[in-house]
Order: structure tokens, then C-alpha cells, then sequence
């Protein structure tokens, strides 16, 4: 019963996330901008793990992609931006938040900018973005809000508990992402 339940939290989290990227203005994030990407355009390619364990796989559009596992599932797409660069969008759901991560590479596949969200069952969340420079973000906005509302607030005391989750996971490199062998079909 958990599992089934789980899955359907799953699903519903994905389609949560597909009216994030598109309703929340991300087509027009700084990181996309600089990618030269409209996100509110269609991805060229789709990628995910469902489960984290059987690896990652490409998919013909976002309705192929099985439902994601809680904590363990993740899904990608991915734009082709203006002088060679590549927006990469990682959504990962868990039991009490989900984490967005958009990823600009450079025409060497190096990470240049990069784009943060989670938001969390608890009526908060956290974003932050800005350039890569020696490997180390260099926030340029960050900060707390509410998931209602989408307007700033103080620091929640539960993101205390949470650390690791507040802190995006760095591909410095379009190489390291996890299903770069499947970027070169």
C-alpha cells in the first residue's frame, strides 16, 4: 500500500513540478537567459532514473517517463541555447520537498551559471541563483519563501534539519552529469 501510495505522491509531485517550470517564470530565470533558453518552449531531450536503481535512460517526451520513487527518483530535460550552450533541468522529489536545479554549460561544456529551487511540504522554500566562478556558486539572489505565496520570509526553523538539502548538487562540468553517456546518441 505504501509503495502504490508513494508512487501516486510521485506522479503527483512530476506534474507539481511540470506547473513550477512553467507557471513560475523560469523560461525568463537569469540562468535561462544567459543560456539563451525559453523553458516555456518544449525540451529537445528527456532523461530519468525512476527508481535509482536501473540507471538512467532517454525518453521520447515527459508522458513516457515511469513515475518517479520518492528520494530515489530523478528526471531531466534538456534545451539547446544559443551559441552552443545547454540548459540542463534536474527535478527531484522526495517524501517532504523537491529539488529543481537548472544548469547552464557553456559551448565547452563547462558550468557557468546555475539555478536552485526546493520547496518543501512544509509551506517553504529556498532558491538561489548566480554564476560559477572557480567551482564555487556565487549567489547573485537567494533566500527563503512561501510556497503560497511565492513572496519572501525569514528563515524557516526546520531548514536547520535539512542542510544538505539546501544546497544544490555542483556538475562543474556537462561530462559529470549523471547520464552524460547518453548526451553523445
Amino acid at each position: 500500500m505504501r509503495a502504490k501510495h508513494c508512487g501516486q505522491l510521485a506522479s503527483a509531485l512530476c506534474l507539481f513540478a511540470v506547473t513550477i517550470s512553467t507557471s513560475a517564470g523560469t523560461g525568463k530565470s537569469p540562468t535561462a537567459q544567459r543560456c539563451g533558453v525559453d523553458q516555456d518552449r518544449p525540451a529537445q531531450r528527456i532523461f530519468a532514473d525512476p527508481d535509482g536503481k536501473l540507471g538512467w535512460r532517454e525518453y521520447p517526451t515527459v508522458k513516457d517517463v515511469p513515475e518517479l520513487e520518492l528520494g530515489y527518483g530523478r528526471f531531466a530535460r534538456l534545451w539547446a541555447g544559443r551559441d552552443g550552450n545547454v540548459l540542463v533541468r534536474m527535478e527531484e522529489p522526495g517524501e517532504d520537498f523537491a529539488a529543481y536545479t537548472d544548469y547552464c554549460f557553456d559551448k565547452t561544456g563547462r558550468l557557468i551559471q546555475l539555478r536552485f529551487e526546493l520547496r518543501t511540504s512544509w509551506g517553504w522554500g529556498y532558491r538561489e541563483e548566480g554564476q560559477i566562478a572557480k567551482g564555487v556558486l556565487a549567489p547573485q539572489t537567494s533566500g527563503f519563501f512561501g510556497t503560497k505565496t511565492d513572496q519572501p520570509i525569514a528563515k524557516p526553523e526546520q531548514a536547520d534539519d535539512v542542510p544538505d538539502a539546501l544546497r544544490p548538487h555542483l556538475y562543474l562540468r556537462k561530462s559529470q552529469l549523471p547520464f552524460s553517456k547518453l548526451l553523445c546518441r
